[in-house]
């Protein structure tokens, strides 16, 4: 038996087959331009899949803020076409089987504390730094939803002045301070101005010095409201090991000023990386077949 896979971006569709506890058979596809085009694109998919494994079911990976109960997946993302309506009832009529969604933060999440690396402890919080901060709270490898089914949304916290986690912490916040700092003729990446700092540029080294700090903040903050065994950094940071060496190093300097070393987080990166919400998506789909 098999579960057959999807994670929606704004841009790319990737999907695969969960198959005796393992990802096989991944691939992507541009994402349709509208939902008709959508569901034509997932039904033809499933249906390549139908022809090699007995499949039990579909989960689906998405952006907004999904209510699995309700079946409809709220708020906004870079798939406008996609909220607001009963989109779980739609899909479970158009395949004929079974059909789950979460939240891409949310499915990540859920695999790194389920499968990855937070297998070991019980309570696991998920940081996903992109363009902005999301994430997940997950105790005992189930998903911590809040009373709004906003919980994780770690990048709405207010950390200066107004400005939040996601404008401060995140390596293109960094880039676009840079940028506005030095006449460019074109938009530095924060991948280049990384580079930069190493190279002995000073302004890229105060902003790199910015980035780390702000997450720091983030972290610390995160750490004492919710105590976790461990915070899971994941997103396109987490390919970069000198990168995650300093967030921890500028976590550590930021514990000891404040003399909260009791209070140290264990920071670890994810396992799973562009596969997390893939799996997440597995994850989901047989805890909840296993709920009833």
């Amino acid at each position: 038996m098999a579960i057959v896979l999807f994670d929606w971006g704004g841009t790319s569709v990737k999907h695969g087959v969960w198959q005796q506890g393992a990802l096989v058979q991944t691939a992507s596809t541009t994402t349709p331009a509208n939902w008709p085009a959508m569901k034509s694109t997932l039904l033809n998919i499933l249906q390549q899949y139908q022809h090699i494994y007995t499949v039990e079911g579909v989960s689906v990976s998405a952006p907004g803020n999904v209510d699995p109960q309700a079946g409809i997946i709220g708020g906004l993302s870079a798939i406008p076409y996609i909220h607001h309506f009963a989109i779980v009832d739609e899909l479970t009529a158009l395949f004929d089987l079974p059909v789950c969604i979460e939240n891409d933060a949310n499915a990540a999440g859920m695999a790194e504390a389920a499968l990855g690396a937070g297998q070991a402890k019980s309570h696991v919080l998920f940081v996903i730094a992109g363009s902005g901060i999301g994430g997940a709270i997950v105790k005992n490898k189930i998903l911590q939803r809040g009373s709004h089914k906003y919980a994780g949304e770690f990048g709405l916290m207010t950390l200066d002045n107004g400005k939040t986690f996601s404008e401060l912490g995140t390596a293109v916040a960094m880039a676009k301070r840079y940028n506005q700092r030095v006449a460019v003729t074109s938009a530095l990446s924060g991948a280049e101005v990384f580079q930069l700092a190493r190279e002995g540029d000073v302004i890229a080294q105060q902003e790199v010095e910015q980035f780390y700090h702000w997450m720091a903040v983030g972290l610390l903050n995160l750490q004492v409201c919710y105590d976790p065994d461990c915070i899971i950094i994941g997103g396109g940071i987490s390919a970069n090991q000198a990168v995650f060496a300093g967030i921890e190093q500028r976590l550590c300097a930021l514990v000891s000023e404040k003399e909260l070393q009791e209070f140290m987080p264990e920071i670890c990166l994810c396992q799973y990386g562009s596969e997390a919400n893939l799996i997440g998506a597995a994850v989901n789909f047989e805890q909840r077949m296993a709920r009833g």
